[in-house]
């Protein structure tokens, strides 16, 4: 069985199109189809269900993903192994937040390609949730996200790496005000709860018993410091490492105890066969933390 076949299947699944796919492999739409009906004959199974301009995964393309996924896992890492002479090569497929993106990992990424040139990284973002379920089903060997809420299950491993305090920010004519004062009378722009770190700013709220006066709520963090600083409200987000949007007029204010906080590390999984690789991105951040 062809692993650049199963590759292709892979890559159509998660893009669900053939066309998109198509773009992301530099293969035609018409190659793309052509393997997946090699693959499926090899198989004895349909993977893509077609439903006129509309395709999707079927139950057997879901059932057999993971071993889809080990396979090609399995031959890149035997390629890399016997192409190396002496140095680490391949690829490397690396999932951050948005925040992240913009000061953890570019830090890391100096070292990391300073030290392996040969080692090609794909990073991918996404919200804490969606990284580490793409983390678990194989799509990405490790992931720069918030901390899980949820005791970590059997086979995942979470590295901290910062710990970034929550601050409540607003427009400058609020500074020097008591930041619980101005949770009360302000209109509030909320961190989305759908995301870990919104969800910790909510149980601040219900913990201190702050009632707020909320106007919108959103999983920006950019945005929400646009907001603020066009004086639409307060808002309670992270001290993130890193740069912040240019041009914003805000101040920030440290809330009471007990102070809120958010914790950022690398997600990944236990038995991941690409443990080596995982570990150089450890060591990577490690030496690299000192730019920041």
């Amino acid at each position: 069985m062809d692993t650049e076949f199963v590759r292709t299947a892979i890559t159509v699944i998660e893009e669900r199109s053939i066309a998109a796919a198509a773009r992301r492999l530099g293969l035609t739409a018409g190659a793309v189809a052509l393997r997946i009906k090699t693959l499926e004959s090899e198989l004895g199974t349909v993977l893509i269900g077609r439903a006129g301009r509309s395709i999707a995964p079927t139950a057997s393309a879901a059932r057999l993903l993971p071993g889809l996924r080990a396979m090609v896992d399995q031959a890149t890492d035997l390629q890399r192994r016997a192409t190396a002479s002496g140095g680490i090569s391949g690829e490397l497929r690396l999932g951050t937040i948005a925040t992240a993106s913009t000061g953890i990992l570019p830090p890391l990424l100096c070292t990391l390609t300073q030290r392996h040139p040969d080692l090609d990284v794909m990073i991918e973002p996404g919200t804490s949730l969606d990284l580490c379920e793409r983390v678990l089903d194989g799509s990405l060997d490790a992931a720069i996200v918030v901390e899980p809420p949820a005791p970590l299950r059997k086979g995942e491993r979470f590295s901290p790496w910062a710990v970034e305090p929550l601050v409540l920010i607003a427009p400058p004519a609020c500074a020097g005000r008591d930041p619980i004062a101005l949770l009360s009378s302000e209109a509030f722009i909320r961190y989305d709860r759908r995301n870990w770190g919104g969800r910790i700013v909510d149980r601040f709220l219900r913990t201190t018993g702050i009632v707020v006066r909320e106007r919108i709520e959103l999983d920006a963090l950019d945005g929400i410091v646009a907001m603020v600083s066009a004086g639409l409200g307060v808002a309670i987000i992270p001290d993130w490492t890193g740069p912040r949007l240019e041009g914003a007029k805000v101040v920030s204010l440290p809330l009471p105890p007990p102070q809120p906080s958010r914790t950022i590390g690398l997600y990944s999984r236990t038995l991941s066969i690409r443990q080596d690789l995982i570990a150089l991105v450890e060591d990577s951040h490690r030496a690299g933390a000192g730019r920041v």
